[in-house]
């Protein structure tokens, strides 16, 4: 949470000239995330198994929430999963992207959705990421890749917390009252997760093609953003 945040004020400092955004104005995903848990969990009671990156756990750790999962599991043979004793504590099952997934965790967090009814969260749905490569970028697989076979087995639709879900735009007014839908853009480079957010919410969209999306793609998009541009700085012109 930290490092995004910080990376976020950095680049409305440097690109749009906006200094000193407060730290409370970046909303993460985990941030939202660890809003919604706290509203709903009983905090003595209940557990969170948690399928994520550091920094998503010390998010959690900074409002409160009992949660586990967290680094490498071992291998567990159907022997060892037949013994398993399943937490019944555990009422909510976080996943997000996380450089430790295995078969292990794919089978915990299983268990609990389908024998503890655990309410299976998705912070983001993020297909894809970018990275830069040269001069240009390359697309590498987002959290979804995490997500995709946990829902499969489940057959049950996750919350989703983050993009597209406008969940984040009604906690945000909840927070700091309502926004003015005429004086908020959603800046973005994935259309499938920034660009129907902002189309879910009612507010103007902004495309930029530094990241995933590409000029190719943008005539074949079911629905045209109202601004493309090459990147953020474009907002300017």
């Amino acid at each position: 949470k930290q490092w995004y945040q910080r990376r976020v004020r950095g680049m409305m400092d440097e690109i749009l000239g906006i200094p000193d955004i407060p730290k409370r104005d970046v909303i993460t995903s985990g941030v939202a995330t660890a809003i919604y848990l706290k509203n709903r969990m009983n905090i003595e009671k209940e557990k969170v198994y948690l399928i994520a990156q550091d920094a998503f756990s010390k998010t959690l750790d900074d409002y409160g929430i009992s949660h586990f999962g967290l680094g490498p599991q071992p291998f567990r043979n159907t022997v060892e999963w037949g013994e398993f004793e399943v937490d019944p504590s555990v009422k909510y099952v976080v996943v997000s992207l996380d450089p430790d997934f295995n078969h292990s965790k794919l089978t915990e967090a299983y268990l609990y959705i389908t024998e503890n009814n655990a309410e299976y969260i998705v912070p983001d749905v993020d297909m894809f990421y970018s990275c830069k490569r040269g001069d240009g970028t390359r697309k590498i697989p987002g959290t979804h890749s995490v997500q995709a076979g946990l829902s499969a087995m489940v057959e049950k639709a996750p919350t989703p917390i983050g993009k597209p879900s406008r969940f984040i735009f009604d906690m945000i007014q909840e927070e700091y009252g309502p926004l003015d839908g005429g004086r908020t853009l959603m800046i973005g480079d994935s259309y499938e997760t920034d660009m129907k957010f902002g189309f879910n919410c009612g507010i103007a969209t902004a495309l930029v093609l530094s990241g995933n999306a590409k000029k190719e793609d943008v005539e074949g998009f079911e629905r045209q953003p109202d601004f493309v541009m090459d990147d953020i700085s474009g907002i300017l012109d």
